[in-house]
């Protein structure tokens, strides 16, 4: 009796780690789940970057003035202000423009309307003597939004796989599924970054080169979405941590129950 008591006591304390273990690992899974649905929806909305043109930014090659941009990951919508009462040639291209109500004075004491124009960069552009016909299409852009959809897209499939094989790690406790669920939780955690870095880069591609987009005067800053995609960024980085840290071998008297201890002894794997 006293010897069974004692070992009792020695493991208790295995035991109570065991527990704050599972409730980590419960907890890391739960957030790559509700993750998941954050990543769609961050995805899905234009509220990555906004780009402000303050009182309005002049655009001499068009005629217009600049106001601000709400972008997404595969297009982006400019708010502009025309000082004719009439729709400007640069904006019929466009399906999908729409008119705000006029304003009698409103830039620089002029009379004009206010258009929301929209690119979508993974459409084929129209094109005019070999070039886009929309001023706001940059070939360099299209390329930098298909790599990101490319990777929200996997990112989105690798997140859903790593919350199974996390959940499935409860059901067999076996340090190698824990290391498996860790490197699918850092490769979404990857795939999730590369997203968030083409995003700056393009941003910085388009206050360099693209002037109609992001025009001189203006600035911009991070919207919404893309706080939200960090979010996932880290808990998948948060998740693949504590899944590597707990997949440590447990034998003998370092396992918390015999049934630990006998999930990782070595397995003979035959036909």
């Amino acid at each position: 009796m006293s010897t069974a008591s004692s070992v009792g006591a020695e493991r208790r304390p295995l035991l109570q780690a065991l527990v704050i273990e599972r409730r980590i690992l419960f907890a890391c899974t739960a957030l790559v789940g509700l993750s998941t649905f954050i990543w769609i929806t961050a995805v899905c909305t234009e509220k990555w970057v906004h780009i402000e043109g303050r009182t309005g930014v002049y655009l001499p090659s068009k005629g217009e003035y600049f106001v601000w941009s709400d972008s997404g990951m595969w297009q982006i919508c400019r708010y502009v202000f025309h000082p004719t009462l009439s729709l400007p040639p640069s904006m019929k291209y466009n399906a999908s423009v729409t008119t705000a109500t006029a304003k009698p004075y409103d830039i620089d004491g002029m009379a004009g309307k206010y258009y929301t124009n929209c690119t979508n960069y993974l459409a084929q552009p129209v094109l005019k003597h070999g070039k886009p016909e929309d001023p706001a299409y940059d070939i360099d852009i299209a390329n930098y939004v298909r790599t990101m959809v490319s990777f929200g897209i996997i990112s989105l499939f690798v997140m859903a796989m790593g919350c199974g094989f996390s959940t499935y790690t409860f059901r067999n406790p076996r340090y190698m599924f824990k290391r498996l669920a860790a490197g699918i939780h850092f490769i979404s955690t990857s795939c999730t970054f590369v997203v968030v870095q083409i995003t700056m880069s393009c941003v910085d591609h388009m206050r360099k080169n693209v002037k109609y987009v992001y025009p001189e005067r203006a600035y911009h800053y991070y919207h919404v979405s893309f706080y939200l995609a960090w979010f996932v960024v880290l808990v998948n980085l948060f998740a693949a941590a504590s899944f590597l840290w707990y997949s440590r071998k447990r034998k003998g008297d370092k396992a918390a129950t015999d049934e630990l201890a006998m999930a990782d002894e070595p397995t003979i794997i035959g036909r």
